[in-house]
């Protein structure tokens, strides 16, 4: 299950943005359902994160998969995304009930749009 793309900001055409794909496989089914708790904190911080212009989750629990992908403004706005409460702490938490967490960056330019997730899950594979 694919969230709405949510836009927290439009993208420029003439600019360029900094684009995350993450996969995060949880090991079981209780990290799994921990995982899926801490994602509601997550989103309800990107609402009011400066510097994300746009995000979706993907949540695939039966296969014990997540994904994300986020367009920034540029790495200095996610790395305190990152930094900040509550996305921290859950990452300390959860840290040790996950498998290999995948990231991907890259960048796109505001009149190409937002990217899809196909590409992005091409990209974490």
């Amino acid at each position: 299950m694919k969230s709405p793309w949510k836009t927290r900001s439009a993208l420029e055409p003439g600019a360029e943005y900094l684009v995350l794909a993450s996969s995060i496989p949880p090991k079981s089914i209780t990290s799994t359902w921990k995982l899926f708790r801490g994602a509601f904190a997550v989103r309800r911080q990107l609402l009011s994160t400066d510097g994300v212009m746009g995000f979706s989750m993907l949540a695939e629990p039966l296969r014990r998969h997540y994904a994300t992908l986020s367009v920034w403004r540029d790495q200095t706005a996610l790395d305190a995304f990152a930094r900040a409460h509550p996305h921290d702490q859950l990452v300390v938490a959860l840290t040790p009930e996950m498998g290999e967490t995948k990231f991907v960056r890259w960048t796109v330019s505001g009149s190409d749009g937002r990217p899809s997730w196909k590409e992005a899950l091409e990209r974490l594979t």
